[in-house]
């Protein structure tokens, strides 16, 4: 997908991923179900609930898909309103074990 905005739900199926490159700015929101984003050149993934938004902030190509089961899905522009917030998840080989 471009870093073109579709205010239209999009519904993804379990495992399907959306592509979007050149997306820095624009907002990722999850209407229904639950999504996972992964960043070019970002260590953490990040865990959108229906409900919850992201903020893509990093250049280059992002992945969103619907991990488990169906997800709906809006990219737009972002705007002055509240902040989008998620869950970050360092990537498994990031984890460090206490010593």
């Amino acid at each position: 997908m471009s870093p073109q905005v579709s205010y239209i739900p999009r519904r993804l199926r379990a495992r399907e991923v959306l592509d979007i490159r050149g997306g820095q700015g624009l907002v990722v929101r999850c209407l229904a179900g639950s999504l996972w984003i992964t960043q070019e050149g970002d260590t953490d993934d990040v865990v959108v609930k229906a409900g919850q938004c992201f903020t893509l902030d990093r250049r280059g190509l992002a992945l969103v898909s619907a991990p488990v089961a169906a997800a709906t899905v809006v990219v737009e522009r972002e705007t002055r309103g509240a902040p989008c917030g998620a869950q970050r998840y360092a990537a498994p080989g990031r984890f460090r074990h206490a010593a």
